[in-house]
């Protein structure tokens, strides 16, 4: 199995950017943003900011065909949150789309529903990793590194705060540390409290290490799920027929602005 340090890359228009050759004041870097861009991860390409629709009950094959339908760009198949045969739903969402497959299989400290061991949990999300694109896992998770060790996917290693936001140096730390451990995106899921941690937030994506995603929760950092992907966050998360997540936005309405915002 092949390990994925770092196998990504950022092309937009005529121009091929590796991110981290690029001063973190480079204009050109700033400017490429605004648009829309193709990002290569190992074997994988997508195209930037897309919407990730988030399926998350039984019924996620059939959900899975009206992402596809409602302009969604990946579909997130939380397998902590899916009652019994987790895994035969992920087969089905398979066969029922040709879009990008990320497997999350959240523990509890992070706002999952996983309560299994650790080892329990790594194994399943192996196992998926047969079936999708992408596996996300914890960066903090005791299991990271073993998982990265086991799969052949690229990994979005994630970090959830509930409550807050951590200073804006840890939360720089924590993207380092996402992206040294081989991170194909790194994903920051924060609760601000205040429209200056928002702008704070924004102001890192500008100098983000690699591809990250930035999806802001609660009431005042729900805008930034519509807002971040101008500012370089690469994906936004919303939902089909119920939200995973506080503030998390309907896949359609996410589709509308990021298309009047940004064009398709």
């Amino acid at each position: 199995m092949m390990r994925l340090n770092g196998g990504w890359k950022m092309v937009a228009g005529r121009d091929e950017v590796r991110i981290g050759d690029i001063g973190h004041e480079g204009r050109d870097r700033i400017e490429l943003r605004h648009h829309r861009r193709r990002l290569e991860i190992g074997d994988l390409e997508i195209e930037v900011p897309a919407v990730v629709a988030v399926l998350s009950g039984e019924g996620a094959g059939g959900e899975a065909y009206i992402a596809e339908g409602l302009g969604a760009d990946l579909v997130e198949v939380r397998l902590d949150l899916i009652p019994g045969d987790g895994m035969k739903i992920l087969r089905e969402v398979r066969q029922a789309t040709t879009l990008p497959i990320i497997a999350t299989n959240r523990w509890a400290v992070e706002g999952g529903a996983f309560r299994g061991g650790e080892d329990e949990r790594i194994e399943i999300l192996a196992e998926a990793s047969a079936w999708a694109d992408l596996v996300d896992v914890e960066v903090m998770a005791e299991g990271r590194d073993r998982l990265l060790e086991m799969v052949d996917r690229p990994a979005i290693l994630s970090y959830h705060d509930f409550s807050g936001v951590p200073g804006i140096e840890e939360a720089g730390s924590i993207l380092r540390v996402a992206f040294e451990a081989g991170a194909g995106i790194a994903k920051l899921a924060l609760t601000p409290a205040s429209l200056e941690e928002c702008l704070a937030l924004l102001s890192l994506l500008l100098s983000a290490p690699g591809p990250t995603s930035l999806l802001g929760m609660g009431d005042v950092g729900r805008h930034l799920r519509a807002l971040a992907p101008i500012y370089g966050s690469v994906l936004t998360y919303g939902y089909i027929t119920a939200p995973a997540a506080p503030g998390q936005i309907p896949v359609k309405d996410l589709r509308g602005v990021l298309d009047v915002l940004m064009g398709r």
